[in-house]
């Protein structure tokens, strides 16, 4: 028997977060935050893809969690920054409008 969830090819969604998508993701924004789930902010995230049933692979995109690249020589321009990503399922995914995703990532610019 093949588990289903191998099967999902690029551009499988079922709509409830579509690729791109702005979206609050919960995620830990300090590192005493990691080991208590219950402690972590919704920050701002976009979807990359739906990886399962229930599962989405989505980049955080909170400012004080970007590193600069270390592969060019300008990897801290804002264009070069890197984010973190890490894969959720709906109950840790809140669908939100730009304003609010705007409002949200410039809340969380210095920790």
């Amino acid at each position: 028997m093949t588990y289903e969830i191998n099967k999902r090819r690029p551009g499988d969604n079922d709509g409830r977060f579509p690729e791109e998508t702005p979206v609050l993701v919960r995620y830990p924004l300090h590192d005493a935050q990691t080991n208590d789930r219950d402690s972590w902010p919704w920050l701002p995230g976009t979807i990359l893809e739906q990886c399962g049933p229930n599962e989405w692979w989505i980049v955080v995109e909170a400012p004080a969690l970007a590193e600069p690249d270390p592969s060019i020589p300008n990897g801290d321009a804002p264009e070069n920054l890197l984010y973190p990503a890490c894969f959720r399922d709906s109950t840790e995914i809140r669908a939100v409008s730009m304003h609010v995703w705007e409002r949200i990532r410039s809340k969380t610019e210095h920790g």
